[in-house]
């Protein structure tokens, strides 16, 4: 039987015209076609791959958003926004006060020996102290430690809580632990400058400030001192120019500070006199006017919202302007508040609301409240036990 293989004929080159009816073309025209089919198939997937190809390459070299920076921990630099709190309490009886980063209110139980701090539903929760008078716990949980006499708070920039606690200086970060960065625990003399700030003995009282920037300052009984970056105590220039009247008992005898944005110390006389001096930064003091607390006491100074520095004399509150104190308004006039006679302490809030607590004589004032002036209107944020 004879084979037949499949395929086309085979082809002979001709010439002449061509002829539409001869197999040998139509069979090569067709295998050309068919060529020329594939090739163009190819040519298409071989421009979709390069497509696809280049197209990654350029995602793949394209500069990537970077990561957000991890947060770095500086006395500029928020670390928290709150502190953790304890059980809630019932104040006994308030002493200074601090607004901490989200506006809420501190307090220092001076019966409990205690911090507290007021939130929203108007009671109190404890961030530091045992409620046991003394110091221990440092290096460990703040509502675990022990506190003595807390005299000063304030807030670092960084969201640290620092207290002067009988000689000392505490720190509580927000994490809730604490310790001490300045002070032995001892009342003394003059320090030298450069001494470390743990050896030196700043008690009893003692007032601290920051500055805008960070910077903490230190007042004692007799001296004025910048805390270094590297720990040690600077003491702070004092002089009154020849010729300017002076009260005695000022400048060697230091109860309250605050410090503006510019550097400039405001102080008050702990002794007779009741002045409120500012101290430049080239160390001149200029003697701005009288204030007390109540009771004869050192006033306070605090710089409040828009670097406004203000004291209080009694029930008024003063506020500085140029090189005089003026007086700001009077805590029992405000509307929305009663039965408040002297200002024991005050504070300000970076959104302009101040806030003081009272304790004068029970003859004039039948319990201690705290209060708080916003916008020109006041309210009572606390009553304590009748006093009569």
């Amino acid at each position: 039987m004879a084979v037949v293989r499949e395929g086309p004929p085979p082809i002979h080159e001709t010439s002449g015209p061509y002829d539409p009816t001869n197999p040998d073309l139509l069979f090569k025209e067709a295998k050309q076609r068919e060529r020329r089919r594939r090739l163009a198939w190819l040519g298409v997937v071989v421009i979709l791959v390069g497509g696809v190809v280049a197209t990654v390459a350029a995602i793949s070299s394209r500069p990537r958003p970077s990561s957000p920076p991890a947060k770095v921990s500086s006395s500029k630099t928020p670390k928290s926004t709150s502190l953790p709190v304890g059980s809630i309490v019932s104040l006994k009886k308030a002493g200074p006060l601090a607004v901490g980063p989200t506006g809420a209110l501190y307090v220092f139980d001076e019966s409990r020996h205690e911090v507290l701090v007021r939130v929203t539903t108007g009671e109190f929760r404890v961030v530091a102290g045992d409620g046991n008078a003394g110091f221990a716990g440092d290096g460990g949980s703040a509502r675990d430690a022990e506190l003595s006499n807390v005299s000063d708070m304030t807030f670092a920039p960084n969201g640290d809580l620092y207290l002067a606690d009988g000689g000392r200086v505490r720190v509580v970060d927000p994490g809730g632990t604490i310790r001490t960065i300045a002070g032995d625990g001892r009342s003394g003399g003059s320090v030298a400058n450069d001494t470390p700030a743990l050896s030196v003995p700043l008690g009893p009282s003692i007032s601290i400030a920051f500055t805008p920037s960070g910077e903490l300052y230190l007042a004692t009984r007799s001296q004025l001192f910048r805390l270094s970056s590297t720990g040690e105590l600077d003491s702070v220039r004092a002089v009154v120019p020849p010729g300017q009247v002076m009260m005695p008992g000022v400048l060697n005898s230091f109860g309250s500070i605050a410090v503006d944005s510019e550097g400039n110390v405001y102080a008050s006389s702990l002794f007779d006199g009741w002045s409120v001096f500012k101290i430049s930064t080239d160390g001149v003091a200029t003697d701005l006017g009288y204030a007390r607390r109540s009771g004869g006491n050192t006033t306070v100074v605090q710089r409040g919202a828009d670097d406004v520095i203000e004291v209080d004399d009694g029930q008024n509150i003063l506020r500085v302007e140029g090189n005089q104190l003026v007086t700001s308004f009077a805590v029992n006039s405000v509307p929305g508040i009663s039965t408040f006679i002297f200002t024991n302490y005050f504070t300000l809030a970076p959104d302009g609301t101040f806030y003081a607590d009272n304790l004068g004589p029970p003859a004039f004032e039948p319990y201690q409240q705290i209060v708080s002036v916003t916008g020109g209107h006041g309210m009572s944020l606390w009553h304590g036990a009748s006093r009569k």
